[in-house]
């Protein structure tokens, strides 16, 4: 199995924090959101990774050329955003008609990669793919700021 992390995003809603940063590696508990996917994917024994990449992508490549993980990650420049469908599209290549595990990288998520690979493995004949959904006690909605007050 291959992973694709969508970390492309502006990050409007997390601005002034991304104003000089991109959303995927702002810090969380000392460490950035990107870090904690890549240790994720790796220690599952997934090792090749695309990184699609638009806002300040110089900040991320940096960052990955330092990663300390087992990984092959590879990044692709979307001078325009492509939206989810439109990245997995244009970098099938990528895939080389494997499996591709495909993550929205500005969500931190703790979940036992093996397993969620093992039931898309054992999935019925007839079905695509498997989806995670999770379940909040006391869901809110989201809240849009309007930056025009």
């Amino acid at each position: 199995m291959r992973a694709l992390l969508l970390a492309a995003g502006l990050g409007t809603r997390l601005r002034p924090v991304t104003d000089s940063l991109p959303k995927c590696l702002v810090d969380i508990n000392g460490r950035p959101l990107l870090d904690y996917w890549i240790e994720l994917l790796s220690s599952a024994g997934i090792v090749d990774i695309l990184v699609n990449l638009h806002y300040m992508p110089e900040a991320v490549r940096s960052y990955i050329d330092r990663c300390r993980y087992p990984a092959k990650i590879a990044t692709v420049y979307e001078e325009r955003l492509l939206g989810t469908g439109g990245t997995l599209l244009k970098n099938s290549a990528f895939f080389r008609k494997e499996p591709v595990m495909l993550i929205h990288a500005d969500n931190l998520s703790f979940f036992d990669v093996r397993a969620f690979e093992d039931k898309f493995y054992s999935r019925g004949k007839n079905i695509d793919m498997t989806m995670m959904t999770f379940h909040a006690d006391a869901p809110e909605p989201a809240v849009l700021w309007n930056s025009m007050g």
